[in-house]
This record gives structure tokens, sequence and C-alpha cells, in this order.
């Protein structure tokens, strides 16, 4: 009996460490990145001629631009400083000064995937089309002054938070005050999917299409 007994506390107490025991966390990736700069500007569509066909007047109107500048420390095995890291992933939060039904403060949210992004500085460009700024604030000027509070971003390397800024206080707020805030998704658009495809060569880092 005394035998049994004494495995019986045996494994209470190797049950009661074990639980006690603090989960052994996974390390982060190798790669590092230093978010440098946010800037929110309204950029005016771009006008672009072309021959053999007839022209149509329009007015350009504002689209909200957010550059992102970024330094990208990329590990020895991929390469080190002339390395190139396969992908990352950065999600944007744009505030909006515009509260909904609820009385909640409106955000933009969306998420990029990059691709083959080089050790260096780097930059992203992303994008709200002047109809989407339209339709939640229903007038035709949308000014970035007057109506985006902010912007905050984050880094994500193989589903990691590795890097996070903001320009709008301090602390990730759309995590922290999630609850304050209404999350407009699908409206956030990469380069690729906007007039200035074509412009500013190889500025910003390559995204890959949804």
């Amino acid at each position: 009996m005394k035998s049994l007994a004494s495995t019986f506390v045996f494994l209470l107490l190797a049950t009661a460490l074990q639980a006690q025991a603090p989960a052994v966390q996974e390390p982060l990736p190798a790669v590092r990145v230093k978010i440098k700069r946010i800037t929110v500007i309204e950029q005016p569509t771009p006008q672009f001629s072309a021959g053999s066909v007839k022209e149509k007047r329009w007015r350009p109107k504002n689209w909200v631009e957010v550059d992102v500048e970024f330094d990208v420390d990329v590990p020895n095995s991929a390469g080190g400083s002339k390395g190139t890291y396969p992908s990352l992933q950065m999600g944007i939060y744009i505030a909006l000064n515009h509260t909904n039904k609820e009385g909640k403060f409106e955000v933009v949210e969306g998420t990029l995937d990059l691709v083959n992004v080089p050790a260096g500085e780097n930059h992203v460009l992303a994008y709200v089309a002047p109809s989407t700024m339209r339709l939640v604030f229903q007038k035709d000027i949308v000014t970035v002054s007057s109506d985006v509070k902010g912007c905050g971003v984050e880094v994500l390397a193989e589903g990691k938070r590795i890097a996070g800024d903001t320009n709008l206080g301090t602390g990730a707020w759309w995590e922290d005050k999630k609850d304050s805030f209404a999350f407009l998704q699908g409206m956030l658009l990469s380069k690729s999917k906007t007039p200035f495809a074509p412009l500013w060569g190889d500025y910003d880092v390559e995204v890959r299409a949804k």
C-alpha cells in the first residue's frame, strides 16, 4: 500500500510541477524589420494620354495614399545584406475621422502580402479609393488633414508579429482598443489595383496579387 501511495503522491507532484512550468515559446523568425516612417497624403488620380483614342473630360479626385518606409535585416542564411526575404505580411490600419451609427470610429483595415523583400530600405504603398471615401463621408472632396486621424502598421513574418508602429498615439491601438472601432475591410488597395500601378518603378516592394 505504501508503494501505491508513494506513486500516487509522486504523480500529483509531477503534474503540479508540469502545470507550473512556463510554456516553451517558439523563437521569432530571424528576419528583422524596423518601421522608419508612415506618411499619409492625398494623391490625385494620375492623368495619362494615349494615341488613337478620343479624349474624355474628367476631373482628378483625391486618393488616400499610405507610404510605409521600413528597413529589413535579412538573416545570413538568406544572403544577409545582399539577400532577399521571400515573404512578409503588412497589416495597415487607417483611422478615419468618422463614426458609424453606434458611435464607433471607423478604421480601414487591410493586409498586403509582400514578396521578394530585399535587405535594406524599402517602401510599401497602399491606397483608399475616392469612391470609398465618398461612401464613408458622403462628400466629394476628402482631405487627410480633416478626415484621417492617423495610421498604424504591423509586420508579420511566418505568422509572427515582428514590428509595429503608428503615427497616432502609441502602441497597437487597433488591438488594445479594438472594441472602440468599427473595422472596414476590403477597402484597402495595393498599388497594382489602382491607376498608380505603372508609376515610380521599383520604389515600392512587390505585392502578391489576391
